[in-house]
């Protein structure tokens, strides 16, 4: 007797509750499952608590987007997380698969289609380059000559690398001839090699499959219909507007379908393509079925459609689409297929079910949501005892380590430890199951407000100045010696019979210098900043020099008075803190977030320079949004905690308004008085103030230069937060000083800063840096377009209607209150407002208080708002014009939506113009690259960090900085800091000059791309130790294969400069038989150097002194790189033993 499907109702569970009961399902019925909620918030909170229960993988599927828009380019984030999920179903993968129902229903192509473009490789099979490299492709992956983000490949002679979605590192697969001979992952930002393997599957990275008669299909099925369509309307209304859209709408798809690009956008149009669609679950092998809440499904699948028809008819009748375009999209009826398997589903409470699917089982579980406590131990102690007496089994869940910590040692303060466990992992609420006796409780329902935990990120290196990665033709570059010059390209010479590869490089006039490639470390990328194009210097004449010796005094003066004002700090007597109290432990614990890794390194580094005599001077650095106020917030604690008081000062009321709310909250449950100090508190309450600060009864004060005056006076201030420091004029700037004498202080910044530039300014002046963007935040979902009024109404529109708020960027003044008009007459219902640099400060700033506090919806502004500004509601962006700002720009304007748990939206539009500018066109690309792929980031991060070096050192130094280059900057500044402290500064060892003729080269066969080529070059010029050597000698056989003599010889010669720099040795030369070492007529080799060398070499060594000192050695069938090599090696063993 066969029994009819259909599906278990299971009543009485809701929201994370029903997690467990799931995990207990597929824990007991293998394979996979799909878990169908209502919207895309619902599936992460429920992946969260599923992953806690169960050991399965868990994959959230993304969900559908809901707009029509036309697009040039989108960032890729929900593609590639959506071919991870059908990797995973496909390759029979057991996890569960967590949608949301628009996610669920999209249409996807054939499953058979998937399955057909996979590439297999393993170790010892034959294949065939070509074959590859077209599969590729067709599977949607785009070819680059290094690769930096997901979707893309490149190959190198035998080596092919390929970044696939479903994978945190890119694969490398090396070819012996056709044999597959090494597979293995590497790391994408140092480009070495992680961990072998034996073999590999790579799956398509986009929905729709580049292949040429998929595509022909679609073309001539989008011509036949929009000429239907067209006749049709011809005949009705002759050549009207309608009719000329449809025309040019037409032409766009083909041009698409032609050139196979803009492949998310044509995703809409999947029914052109395939004639059959299929769905998420036809892609499992037999799912479990789960629906979570069919009502709430229900509620947004009538929004989404409700919405979708308002937008196709107004596409339909503008002419900007057909009804065909529209025909296969998913809708309730495709959910309802659902209701035909097998499988449960979860109502909250016994209830009707719409279109209700044959049920066979109602089951009904009973729990509900553990207690919260907000703070209250004395509570918890409490229900925890009451549960223990009832014989339940209750398990607190902490998300970290010292919460962990912190819990065992209440639980055994209080006696209940054995009786009670604690766990590490992560919850969305605690739930309590009465019939099993269960019982979880979640941290953060005991600490008060939810804490979210944060999956942990790679950590992106990125951010360091790649040296001279990525010079290209054409770019400026500054030689040591000879000043800013054209790099021309790489040109092979042939010098006294041994070829070489040299770089020309052009300078003012006719001049040209070629550089030996050997001599690369004398030669850096000129860094100068957004924009600037320096001038070139003339080879000959003294201009470089006067330039540099400028530098060098101005450098030398800031080193001197960095040492001189940290060495009186060393000196002064300030207040040292006391160690962490209960108070403290409390305070940090009742953050609503897992903190980042970041984040507790800085609050380590802060609490002990307070902790310590000295008052402490330090710098902290982040973008917006990565947690600077939380690591001030605990500095601020700890100081008024220990009786003193704590002001933080702020470059604009808007900051002090934010921080002064921030802030309260945070100490609300503490016994200190936290006050605000600006123009929005009238002279009585002012007056108030500076009676509490003298007087001691205001703990902890957040103010503008306000707090400069001079009717401020302070009790016992312990520690000043200074935000923006670079903002504050001059005459702040003594004050400050004078208020800074004997306090600890803590500078924040916003901007980024280098590495690098840490580095030189390491062991002066104290800095801590997070560079770990905090919690999962959604990306912002990104589109390059057209400008359109259509689009601009449509996304104000949508932002409005779930209660947000819209930024509008437009970055010319004159004509922004026009730009403001068109949009108010666009968006009749939206209340706009205009903010920009030229208006008075005060007026600007009432503006932007309005605008954060919802006074309005809009606001059209010049990029102010790339300053600082926090306001979360806002989480749509139009930038108008985008063409005419950097990527730096614009990165840090897409930083400043999507700071809230909402998806936010950026809209970067151009103006179609058919004559855009080279540069533009440029630009453009540059952009829509950096949306689609994330490649490009490191470019912006380059320009802001710039910005961020331009701030810490002020403006005199900058000028300095743009008129050498940063990397040279960065050079003389730490010399000049080393030579300040009283180190000895050895000569740098780029003099050394090597003039043996032995081919040192790589070979244009070995690296072919010239960029790479050159990076590879300065590296090897970089090369100061055995160490280093070995580095790179892997890295070129990793990267690119095995070594060609030449290449050997010039990373040899390269350590031997190095080595022989360190000596003081001018040139080497050979004589025949005999190597010549010249050294510089101050040099004075010790005992110990000397006794070194003549006990290895005795009588073939001849010495030299006198005016030109030289040291001769003879050699005679020994090869004279390696003879060179062992002689430095000796002497310079003999210089360490000295």
């Amino acid at each position: 007797m066969t029994t009819k499907k259909g599906m278990i109702n299971i009543t009485g569970a809701a929201e994370g509750r029903i997690a467990p009961i799931i995990s207990d399902i597929i824990n007991e019925k293998k394979g996979q499952s799909l878990i169908v909620v209502s919207t895309f918030n619902r599936a992460k909170r429920l992946a969260t608590d599923l992953s806690f229960f169960s050991t399965r993988n868990i994959y959230v599927l993304p969900q559908e987007e809901e707009t029509f828009i036309q697009y040039e380019a989108k960032s890729n984030d929900e593609l590639l997380q959506r071919m991870r999920v059908l990797r995973a179903v496909t390759s029979g993968e057991d996890c569960a698969v967590i949608a949301p129902v628009t996610g669920a229903i999209k249409k996807l192509p054939p499953k058979e289609i998937f399955q057909d473009n996979v590439l297999q490789m393993e170790l010892g099979s034959d294949v065939d380059m070509d074959y590859i490299k077209e599969r590729l492709t067709v599977m949607g992956y785009e070819r680059v000559s290094m690769i930096e983000a997901c979707g893309e490949f490149s190959v190198r002679g035998g080596i092919i690398d390929i970044f696939t979605p479903d994978n945190d590192n890119p694969y490398r697969i090396e070819l012996f001839d056709t044999e597959v001979d090494s597979i293995r992952t590497f790391d994408i930002d140092t480009q070495r090699s992680v961990e072998n393997l034996n073999s590999v599957t790579i799956y398509q990275c986009s929905q729709i499959i580049k292949d040429h008669g998929i595509f022909e299909h679609a073309g001539s099925k989008i011509t036949a219909a929009y000429d239907k369509r067209i006749k049709a309307l011809e005949k009705k209304e002759g050549n009207s507007e309608t009719v000329h859209n449809l025309k040019q709408r037409k032409a766009q798809l083909l041009e698409y379908a032609e050139s196979m690009i803009n492949l998310q956008y044509m995703e809409k149009f999947i029914n052109y393509f395939y004639d059959e669609t299929v769905y998420i679950w036809d892609y499992m092998k037999n799912p479990h079925i789960f629906i979570d809440d069919p009502a709430r499904i229900l509620e947004t699948l009538e929004v989404y459609e409700r919405e979708r028809a308002d937008d196709i008819d107004a596409i339909l009748a503008s002419g900007r689409g057909i009804g065909e375009d529209f025909k296969e999209l998913p809708g309730q009826q495709d959910y309802f297929r659902l209701y035909e398997k097998d499988g449960y589903i979860f109502t909250p409470f016994a209830s009707t079910i719409k279109n209700a699917p044959f049920l066979t089982k109602l089951i009904n579980v009973e729990c509900r949501q553990a207690p919260v406590f907000n703070g209250r131990m004395d509570v918890l102690k409490g229900e925890l005892s009451s549960y223990v007496r009832r014989g339940f089994k209750v398990t607190i869940v902490c998300s970290s380590d010292e919460r962990l910590k912190n819990m065992n040692e209440f639980l055994t303060r209080e006696n209940l430890l054995g009786k009670v466990s604690v766990t590490k992992g992560t919850l969305t609420a605690g739930m309590e199951f009465g019939e099993k006796k269960l019982c979880y409780i979640w941290e953060g329902d005991i600490f008060g407000g939810s804490r979210r935990t944060r999956k942990k990120k790679k950590k992106n290196a990125g951010t360091q100045i790649k040296n001279f990665a990525d010079v290209q033709t054409g770019d400026y570059v500054v030689h040591e010696s000879h000043g800013i010059g054209k790099f021309i390209g790489i040109e092979q010479l042939v010098v006294q019979g041994v070829k070489k590869d040299y770089l020309k490089v052009k300078y003012a006039g006719e001049d040209s210098l070629y550089i030996p490639v050997d001599q690369l470390g004398m030669l850096q990328k000129y860094v100068g900043g957004d924009g600037i194009t320096p001038r070139l210097n003339k080879l000959s004449g003294s201009e470089w020099k006067q330039t540099k010796a400028k530098a060098r005094k101005a450098i030398d003066d800031m080193a001197d008075e960095l040492i001189r004002i940290s060495a009186a700090r060393m000196n002064e007597k300030g207040h040292a803190f006391s160690p962490d109290t209960v108070w403290q432990q409390e305070f940090e614990g009742s953050f609503p977030y897992t903190e980042t890794d970041d984040q507790l390194r800085c609050v380590r580094e802060i609490k002990s320079d307070m902790e310590n005599e000295s008052p402490m001077d330090r710098l902290l650095c982040g973008d917006v949004g990565f947690g600077k106020t939380e690591v001030a917030a605990r500095a601020l604690f700890k100081c008024v905690a220990d009786g003193k008081q704590a002001a933080v000062l702020v470059p604009t009321t808007l900051l002090a308004n934010q921080h002064y709310y921030t802030l309260k909250d945070r100490f609300e449950k503490f016994p200190f008085k936290v006050e605000m100090l600006s123009r929005f508190r009238n002279p009585a309450q002012q007056k108030h103030i500076a009676e509490g600060l003298e007087s001691g009864t205001i703990d902890l004060i957040i103010g503008t230069h306000r707090v400069l005056s001079e009717d401020i006076k302070f009790n016992d201030l312990g520690l000043l937060v200074i935000d923006e420091e670079q903002r504050f004029g001059v005459k702040h700037k003594e004050k400050l000083k004078q208020l800074k004498t004997n306090v600890d202080v803590l500078t924040l910044s916003a901007t980024p800063i280098p590495r690098t530039l840490h580095m030189s300014l390491s062991g002066v002046k104290d800095m801590s840096i997070l560079e770990e963007p905090p919690e999962d935040r959604y990306p912002v979902q990104t589109y390059v377009m057209e400008q359109d009024g259509f689009v601009i109404r449509d996304a104000i529109e949508k932002e409005l209607a779930r209660g947000g708020q819209v930024y509008v960027l437009y970055n010319r003044v004159e004509s922004i209150n026009r730009v403001a008009n068109e949009i108010e007459n666009l968006v009749p219902d939206a209340s706009v407002v205009v903010g920009h640099g030229k208006m008075r400060e005060n007026m600007l700033e009432n503006i932007i208080m309005d605008f954060s506090e919802g006074e309005y919806n809009v606001l059209v502004a010049t990029t102010i708002i790339e300053s600082g500004m926090d306001i979360p509601n806002v989480n749509t962006m139009i930038v108008l014009d985008a063409d005419r700002f950097g990527l730096a720009q614009l990165h840090q304007l897409r930083g400043r939506v999507g700071r809230s748990g909402r998806m936010a939206y950026a809209y970067l539009m151009y103006t179609k113009d058919k004559n855009l500018s080279e540069i533009a066109e440029k630009r453009l690309r540059a952009i829509k690259e950096f949306t689609e792929f994330g490649s490009g980031f490191k470019i912006a991060m380059k320009d802001l960090e710039l910005r961020g070096a331009g701030n810490i050192l002020g403006t005199e130094q900058s000028g300095h900085m743009i008129n050498i280059g940063y990397e040279l900057y960065c050079k003389m500044l730490e010399e000049a800091v080393d030579i300040a402290k009283g180190k000895e500064v050895i000569p740098s060892a780029e003099e050394t000059a090597f003039s043996l003729s032995i081919p040192a080269v790589i070979p244009k066969r070995y690296i072919e791309n010239e960029v790479l080529r050159l990076q590879m070059y300065k590296k090897i010029a970089m090369i100061e130790n055995d160490e280093d050597e070995a580095e790179i000698i892997d890295e070129l056989l990793d990267r690119f294969g095995d070594i060609p003599k030449d290449t050997m010889n010039l990373v040899k010669i390269s350590k031997i400069r190095a080595m022989a720099g360190k000596l003081g040795v001018r040139e080497i030369v050979q004589q025949g038989p005999k190597i010549i070492f010249k050294l510089w007529e101050n040099v004075k080799l010790t005992e110990t150097i000397m006794s070194g060398l003549v006990s290895r070499y005795g009588g073939k060594m001849m010495i030299n002194g006198g005016k030109e000192p030289f040291i001769r050695l003879t050699i005679h069938k020994e090869e004279p790189v390696k003879a060179i090599e062992q002689f430095l090696q000796t002497a310079v063993g003999g210089k360490k033993l000295n």
